[in-house]
């Protein structure tokens, strides 16, 4: 408990602190990598504080110069930072709406142009999904968590097929990931965050080049199995 307070406490103040700074920035030198250096060490930081290690296995699958969608299983509100902390380079990502409205670090989510999803509504949804693969098209890297929501019990959830018909359009490839065990460091609906170790596993990268609108379920049912292979 006392961990977690520290950790919360010491995010808050470094967001408040550090956020407009890296903004504005970011915006007089129109590059976003100042933030995300500043996030990765805000990241690393709070894992040390709540005494969590990170494994990660098969990031020399991730090649130099190439534009992926990693997509990965989802546990907890602690796979984002780790995927943040575990992944070699900067990427967009697609998030749900909501967290848009927090205080701060929405104008930080904006500044980096992640892409929210309006769930409940098909057509904003969709209108993120063109959005994202133009970002793609345009050599960003993206990530998601497919299965939309955390599981509740660890069982990996029906996967949305929107990100991988962004993935086609922008014919980019598919990174699966596995993260292990962050429904230990914390449990769901509760914001106590426990020590331990969170496993990462990068897996070969699917490529969806060729591929077309009709090829969804096919890219949906690859990037599953190789993703509950490491469960």
């Amino acid at each position: 408990m006392v961990r977690s307070i520290l950790m919360y406490a010491f995010v808050g103040l470094y967001v408040l602190l550090l956020a407009f700074p890296g903004i504005l920035w970011s915006v007089l030198a129109r590059d976003s990598s100042l933030l995300y250096r500043w996030a990765r060490f805000c990241i690393r930081t709070a894992g040390w504080i709540c005494g969590i290690r990170v494994e990660v296995h098969g990031r020399e699958k991730i090649l130099p110069q190439r534009t992926y969608v990693f997509l990965s299983n989802h546990q907890g509100n602690i796979d984002g930072p780790v995927l943040l902390h575990t992944i070699p380079r900067d990427w967009k990502a697609l998030i749900k709406k909501e967290l848009m409205r927090l205080p701060v670090l929405s104008l930080v989510l904006k500044q980096v142009q992640f892409v929210p999803i309006e769930r409940t509504n098909p057509k904003n949804a969709h209108a993120g999904i063109e959005r994202g693969a133009r970002l793609l098209a345009e050599g960003h890297s993206f990530v998601a968590f497919p299965e939309g929501t955390r599981s509740r019990d660890g069982r990996l959830g029906e996967f949305k097929k929107g990100v991988f018909v962004m993935a086609i359009k922008a014919q980019a490839s598919i990174v699966p990931v596995t993260v292990v065990g962050s429904a230990r460091i914390q449990r769901p609906g509760n914001f106590v965050l426990h020590p331990g170790c969170i496993r990462v596993i990068f897996h070969d990268p699917i490529s969806s080049e060729g591929m077309k609108y009709e090829d969804r379920n096919s890219l949906v049912q690859r990037t599953r199995e190789a993703i509950a292979s490491a469960l």
